[in-house]
């Protein structure tokens, strides 16, 4: 009896590293999306207590001090919500890669599965065939 070879096989292993390095890339960018908007949510926080406190009256150089803090505090929430936005651009890219390596690592190991229950099929035969040769026939 040969043994089952897929003929794809390193192709397969290929499919295989290439999905696992899709989803591991797609786990990176959900990291960084969510670590982006956890900063974004900070930022905003103190932008917020920020402007609970107000602007002193009075010395122009304190006010003028809090108004630049709260502008700069402003700025950066802007700039991390454009950072969470392109996380978030990045984790569904990473998404479409890793369904399309899956995708394709589910056609090859579809095709191997068929290729090896032909395979079990023509050894059965073969098997069979060997049996009915092996056996003694009947004479009427």
């Amino acid at each position: 009896m040969s043994r089952y070879r897929f003929r794809l096989e390193s192709v397969l292993r290929v499919r295989r590293v290439q999905e696992e390095r899709a989803r591991a890339q797609l786990a990176r960018a959900r990291l960084e999306e969510l670590e982006a908007r956890r900063a974004t949510e900070e930022r905003k926080g103190r932008l917020r207590r920020h402007a609970e406190v107000g602007l002193p009256s009075g010395d122009s150089v304190m006010w003028k001090a809090q108004r630049d803090r709260g502008e700069r505090l402003a700025a950066a929430v802007a700039a991390s919500h454009v950072a969470e936005l392109h996380a978030a651009e990045l984790s569904t890219r990473r998404l479409e890669d890793w369904e399309r390596a899956a995708a394709d690592l589910r056609a090859l190991e579809r095709l191997d599965e068929r290729q090896r229950d032909l395979w079990r099929g023509e050894q059965l035969r073969e098997e069979q065939r060997t049996l009915d040769e092996i056996r003694p026939r009947r004479q009427p």
